[in-house]
């Protein structure tokens, strides 16, 4: 069996999973991105070479919370801020091509605030006020989906001018710009239909995710070299692991939220 249908058979069962999940009901849903989330945290500690325990427990308390709607707001809205601070923290060593921290609480610190702090606000993303549930959550999925799909098409097919080669070689701006534009349409055809939101934030969102899907990849991509390996995992034939999979959604949840929140859809 070739790679390219090994990873089309494995990243369909991945989206079908989650889409399946989210329309049989909300608490399936939440279930899935839990456990998805907390093997991406197994194998994010796992690359980074931090080995603790606690990441795990407050992940699951605070899922535990969210879950039972027990977070309080204070906790809720300063870890938003915490989550964005690291998520610019990484990506202004990405764009300086700075080494990520090394230091023991420097690697709690990475783990906590980007990968539980980013899973958490994956699973807020389902629970919406005055929103359908799971609604804003497969918007986003979508938008990651159709951006990541058509930028690997595009680059595929197209692709010659290197887009960021230090960290991932195979990236190129024709798949950027295949993907971002690709992305940019779903969200036109969406404000046309308009389903559910205000008109205006389809493209905003589109052209948000388009920036931070891409971050999110570049991002673990320099963990990965860093930590000189190919893949974060081996549990998704074809794609590695989960953190593989989950790169671009961890980083654009917290910001997705806080479009959400700017857009007054979020008290």
């Amino acid at each position: 069996m070739s790679e390219l249908l090994i990873r089309s058979i494995s990243g369909l069962l991945y989206v079908a999973l989650i889409i399946f999940s989210a329309y049989w009901s909300n608490s399936a849903l939440l279930i899935i991105i839990f456990i998805f989330s907390s093997l991406a945290l197994f194998e994010f500690q796992k690359l980074i070479n931090y080995k603790s325990p606690i990441s795990f427990l407050v992940f699951g308390i605070l899922s535990y919370q969210f879950f039972n709607d027990q977070v309080h707001k204070v906790f809720h809205f300063s870890l938003l801020a915490s989550t964005l601070i690291t998520s610019l923290y990484l990506t202004y060593c990405l764009i300086k091509e700075k080494k990520f921290p090394s230091e023991n609480y420097q690697r709690g610190g990475i783990s906590f605030f980007y990968i539980v702090g980013s899973g958490y606000f994956i699973l807020a993303t389902t629970k919406l006020p005055g929103l359908q549930n799971n609604f804003t959550t497969l918007l986003m999925y979508t938008f990651i989906w159709t951006n990541n799909c058509f930028a690997y098409i595009f680059g595929k097919r197209l692709g010659k001018k290197l887009f960021f080669p230090s960290i991932s070689p195979n990236k190129t701006w024709e798949g950027f710009w295949g993907g971002g534009l690709s992305c940019l349409g779903l969200g036109l055809v969406l404000m046309i239909l308009n389903t559910g939101l205000e008109k205006w934030i389809f493209p905003v969102l589109a052209v948000v995710i388009i920036s931070t899907a891409t971050i999110g990849d570049l991002i673990q991509s320099k963990f990965k070299r860093e930590a000189k390996v190919k893949d974060s995992g081996s549990l998704i034939p074809g794609h590695g692991g989960f953190f593989d999979r989950m790169d671009s959604v961890l980083y654009t949840a917290p910001f997705v939220y806080l479009v959400l929140i700017l857009s007054e859809y979020v008290p």
